[in-house]
């Protein structure tokens, strides 16, 4: 069966500064930055790639983004609406370690969750200007080690499923990764926050494309462009409302005459 890559939305934060997810440019103006859980289906079983945040509550105490989301797009929610079971995920890989990527591990209980090694390592000991949003804070346990016993390390690239891999993307954080799949449609880059909206890429030339803002290495971020621009794919950000209306993805388009 042809691979598919699906996301499915899980709230979002509201009346976000654009200068937040493009380094030094956006102006004014202001986004809503949605929260997903992208599923890749055709293989032996779901794959899932980041499983988002907790709920509004718990974001709204801990972090400074005005957060929103319906009951309807609880993730297990949502999950069981598209067909999927939690319970019949495998492999879970988290793009990277941040709060809004990763905080319902524990709900894929039968899953291997896999994250780069660079980045595991990291996230046990941020530098300080970074431990909110690996949510490294005093009296608080980040959400994904509820899945600890479960976490398995990758170090570069490596093959997880027939047409499914992951690549290393850092800059953004030291860690971070995408996780490439080939289609019927093509080939396609679940990006992660190396590419949180459409903008931070140049369509036709890497050196011009607009690294995060949040990052560790604005180098690495570079070079990181340089991959993706290789790797001859469609990129999908992690973050923007677009992603939605270009849904699905891997699905080929109809021929002349098809319906």
């Amino acid at each position: 069966m042809p691979l598919t890559i699906t996301p499915l939305y899980v709230g979002q934060s509201r009346d976000v500064p654009l200068a937040n997810a493009l380094y030094g440019h956006g102006g004014a103006e202001r986004i809503c930055i949605n929260m997903y859980l992208f599923v890749i289906e055709g293989g032996d079983a779901p794959i899932v790639v980041d499983t988002g945040t907790l709920s509004p509550d718990y974001v709204t105490r801990h972090h400074p983004y005005d957060f929103v989301r319906d009951d309807e797009y609880e993730p297990a929610k949502v999950l069981r609406a598209h067909g999927v079971e939690p319970d019949e995920v495998r492999i879970v890989v988290n793009t990277h370690l941040h709060w809004d990527h990763c905080s319902n591990n524990a709900l894929f209980r039968n899953a291997r969750v896999l994250v780069q090694r660079k980045e595991l390592e990291y996230a046990i000991d941020p530098l300080p200007v970074h431990r909110k949003a690996y949510e490294k804070l005093p009296g608080l346990q980040a959400p994904w080690m509820a899945g600890w016993d479960r976490m398995e390390t990758v170090t570069g690239e490596a093959e997880l499923a027939p047409g499914v891999a992951v690549v290393p993307l850092p800059g953004h954080t030291p860690g971070s990764q995408g996780v490439l799949v080939d289609t019927a449609a093509g080939r396609y880059l679940i990006a992660g926050d190396a590419v949180g909206v459409y903008r931070n890429v140049h369509p036709r030339d890497w050196r011009e494309s607009i690294a995060p803002t949040i990052h560790t290495n604005l180098f690495d971020c570079y070079e990181t462009f340089e991959r993706i621009a290789a790797l001859d794919c469609e990129v999908i950000p992690s973050h923007d409302e677009r992603v939605l209306a270009n849904a699905p993805f891997g699905v080929p388009s109809p021929g002349p005459g098809g319906s």
